[in-house]
């Protein structure tokens, strides 16, 4: 899919149901952990990933399918982090010393599958209740492995840039919702923009 244009005004848009979305996934999160959390405001584009990947060397990528945003369906949402990053993340949640963290078993698999779980449905909630759907969420999958095997594989789509803090303790990690021209269309339109939908005359 080529980069869908977006205007300002449509990013700042799109940027509010973003920041509701952070807000809610930043509640969840510390309801499951029992710990302050903290979500940044998050920095957005419509792009490819690229050079927004988080950290360097493996990723762990989080994935859920997403039901009910288009006919068509197929899009998916993703949190993606740096496999140390996500290590750390999973030591403080767990309330664990971090040297027992040193690889991702079915333990931390456990942790990062539930956390990734919690973020998706955060985000993929708000845009459901934007659209006034029924959007559903379905079972994560997680991969960890080479960033140069995995970014790839990740479609474009509305790529949020966020920090979590835990214990004044910052990670860096990526949002990815993946959409179609059709779901994103009916997400300006929802949004109060007059956007022609896709395959209409022009």
């Amino acid at each position: 899919m080529n980069q869908t244009p977006v205007t300002p005004k449509q990013m700042d848009a799109i940027r509010e149901v973003v920041n509701i979305g952070a807000g809610h996934a930043a509640t969840n999160l510390s309801a499951l952990t029992g710990l302050t959390v903290m979500i940044s405001v998050p920095r957005i584009q419509w792009a490819g990933l690229g050079a927004a990947l988080p950290g360097t060397g493996d990723l762990v990528v989080i994935t859920v399918p997403i039901s009910g945003v288009s006919e068509a369906g197929g899009e998916h949402a993703s949190l993606i982090l740096a496999t140390e990053t996500a290590l750390r993340m999973v030591a403080l949640m767990l309330r664990r010393d971090p040297s027992r963290h040193v690889s991702v078993g079915e333990l931390e698999r456990s942790a990062l599958q539930e956390m990734g779980n919690i973020v998706c449905a955060a985000y993929v909630g708000v845009l459901g209740t934007f659209l006034n759907k029924g959007v559903m969420i379905g079972t994560p999958v997680m991969e960890v492995g080479p960033r140069e095997e995995l970014a790839p594989r990740q479609a474009q789509g509305l790529v949020i840039e966020t920090d979590f803090t835990f214990l004044d303790t910052t990670f860096e990690g990526v949002f990815v919702l993946s959409h179609s021209d059709v779901s994103f269309t009916s997400l300006l339109s929802a949004l109060g923009f007059d956007v022609a939908r896709p395959g209409d005359a022009g």
